[in-house]
């Protein structure tokens, strides 16, 4: 029967157990680390060769201790929740990781954004103001506005003089100069959704027909004079600025993957339809300007604009020639590597998921992959409103190393002895050869 006299005696005693049985599980991991400067990385795997455990992440070496034999370290004998691991035998993997050499080169999907600038996600607006500014309003990713603009007025010259203004009411577009209003005329199919004067009491209107949408300058009698047209599937004009000083146009134009703002100029002399003026003529226009937000929030979808004669594949794990190791005897290794994302930024990872080094410092990001363009290695990353891109110059920066096996024992229990020799099939009886 217990002795009830000293009941926390019992408690005592099974306390005492556990934390014997808990520190008979742990292991000292000894290893003997590259030759080269860097972080040290240590998973734990199974026999199946899936890691339980990351031990070490991205450690100097001044993390660990100094043993007579190498570096030492302790595992504790928990897996990646916390729970003690099953009895049986472990493996303990690791690599150093030197300097990469990640370099930001460039950004794709959003003209607007810069190193330093917020993060603008959308135009809003562009107008018109003052003497002669074009002003464009935008969106940023915390949901404010931010306006940027141009001076398109000479220094010095007064703002030429315009008597001519322009309106859409009823779906019907009317010129107005000094007091004196005329319709402008459209085919059945085509009604008027924009317009805005210019240079020369030039009209300049989106109009809308069966076909799409085209951009149209009208003189200051209503008079059809040219026109921009648009292919199937290019972003639609939705506002219009014009310049007072020279037959410039602004046009933030939409489509379903696409915004973009640009400035065109003419390169031609007016052209009136030798058809009819309901007949629009073509002008040959000259981009001077141009801004453009392109739907990335996938890699797929940005892939096209990257810059390439052809659109790069993404590749989920990519294979790394890797830096020759004097004590595995100098051979020429290859190990396969990929990325990943958390709530910092991108992530290099082994195949088998052991985090080696981070790569990028980023907020939102909702994508990252590689692609091996010949022999060199460029890392995506994507938040949805931009993407950057990265050289990594030294992926060869790196080296593995295996600190051998690791047994988690139960409480009480020695190490297996291996097999000094061979088993015999009988007992060895005198005369038998060895």
């Amino acid at each position: 029967m217990p002795d009830r006299r000293f009941p926390f005696l019992a408690t005592l005693a099974v306390a005492a157990f556990t934390c014997t049985a808990v520190a008979q599980q742990s292991a000292t991991i000894t290893f003997l680390p590259p030759p080269m400067e860097g972080t040290i990385s240590l998973g734990i795997f199974n026999g199946a060769g899936k890691m339980i455990r990351v031990l070490h992440r991205e450690s100097p070496v001044d993390d660990f201790k100094k043993g007579e034999n190498g570096l030492v370290t302790k595992w504790d004998g928990l897996d990646a929740t916390g729970q003690p691991a099953a009895l049986g035998k472990y493996g303990a993997r690791g690599w150093m990781a030197g300097n990469l050499a990640v370099e930001g080169v460039a950004y794709h999907g959003n003209d607007w954004i810069k190193d330093e600038s917020p993060r603008y996600t959308r135009v809003l607006a562009v107008k018109g103001v003052g003497r002669d500014d074009v002003q464009v309003t935008l969106r940023t990713a915390d949901g404010k506005e931010a306006t940027l603009g141009w001076k398109l007025a000479r220094e010095g010259a007064p703002p030429p003089e315009n008597k001519v203004t322009a309106a859409i009411a009823d779906g019907k577009l009317t010129v107005t100069r000094e007091g004196e209003s005329a319709p402008v005329l459209f085919a059945d199919g085509e009604k008027p959704l924009a317009c805005v004067t210019g240079s020369r009491g030039r009209v300049w209107a989106i109009v809308e027909t069966p076909d799409g949408r085209e951009v149209r300058a009208y003189s200051e009698e209503g008079e059809f004079l040219r026109r921009l047209s648009y292919q199937k599937g290019d972003p639609q004009p939705v506002q219009i600025v014009a310049s007072q000083w020279s037959e410039m146009i602004f046009l933030l134009e939409e489509s379903a993957t696409e915004q973009r703002l640009r400035a065109l100029a003419l390169g031609t002399s007016d052209q009136q339809s030798e058809t009819s003026p309901q007949s629009p003529a073509k002008s040959a226009w000259r981009v001077t300007y141009l801004k453009r937000i392109i739907k990335c929030d996938t890699f797929e979808a940005i892939a096209p604009h990257l810059g390439r004669a052809k659109a790069p594949q993404a590749q989920a794990v990519v294979k790394v020639a890797l830096r020759e190791n004097p004590l595995l005897g100098g051979e020429k290794r290859e190990a396969s590597f990929k990325v990943t994302v958390d709530a910092d930024g991108v992530v290099l990872h082994t195949a088998d998921d052991l985090p080696l080094a981070r790569l990028t410092s980023a907020h939102n990001l909702k994508w990252a992959t590689f692609v091996q363009e010949g022999a060199a290695l460029t890392l995506f990353q994507g938040d949805g409103i931009a993407v950057e891109e990265f050289k990594i110059a030294h992926p060869e920066n790196l080296m593995s190393f295996d600190t051998g096996e690791i047994e988690l024992r139960a409480p009480g229990t020695k190490p297996k002895k291996p097999d000094l020799a061979p088993k015999r099939a009988k007992a060895l009886r005198p005369g038998d050869d060895l």
